[in-house]
Formats: C-alpha cells, structure tokens, sequence
C-alpha cells in the first residue's frame, strides 16, 4: 500500500541543516511569510492576466520549496511554470488553484511543526 506523501521531509530538512532545530524554525518561519506574499501577488497577476509574471512567482516558489524539501509544493510550481511558458491560460488556472491547495497544506504542516517546536 502507497503512503501518502508528506507536504515536507522535515527529516530531510534537518540533516541537511545539521539537525540544528533553531536554523530550520527560522528558515521555515522566514518561508511562510513569504510565501503568504507571493500567494497574493499570484491571486493579483492571474487576475491581471500576466502570465510573465505568474511564471516569475512559481518559478521562486519552485526553488525556495525544493530547497527546504517541500516537494509537493515545488511539483505543483513547476507544473505552474511551464503552464505560464505555453501561455495556455484555462491550464494556467487550474494549475494555480493546485498550487494554492498544495501551498496550504504545507503552510498547515509548518505551522504545526513550528507549534510543537
């Protein structure tokens, strides 16, 4: 049977850090308060139809998350990406409400994490 997959390796991200608990607390709490920022410039420029700008946001959201190993979240970024690059707007909405799902329930997860830290 298939486990499902966690929004975050918290495991992944502390041994990459040196299991230095404080460092990765910062690191996740600097990540939510961006991310809560490019949240809603995405919500503004999918309104506004810029889909350069769209690609711009998940591109930066892409990377930030794969580097803290928030995989889930950085799929659904690329995905949203190349979305962006074929300018195929009814898929560039879609792939946006994915990645907003996705982004809250990694927010979710972290805040907990940080709660329980």
């Amino acid at each position: 049977m298939n486990q499902p997959v966690a929004p975050i390796d918290f495991t992944a991200l502390l041994d990459m850090l040196g299991g230095d608990r404080r460092i990765v607390t910062t690191l996740l709490s600097a990540f939510i308060e961006e991310l809560a920022a490019d949240l809603a410039s995405s919500q503004e420029v999918v309104a506004a139809g810029d889909a350069e700008a769209l690609r711009l946001l998940a591109h930066r959201i892409k990377g930030t998350s794969a580097n803290l190993h928030a995989r889930m979240l950085s799929a659904a970024a690329r995905e949203l990406e190349q979305a962006c690059a074929e300018a195929d707007a009814p898929v560039m909405t879609i792939k946006h409400q994915i990645l907003m799902a996705q982004a809250q329930d990694l927010r979710e997860v972290i805040e907990a994490w940080l709660a329980s830290s």
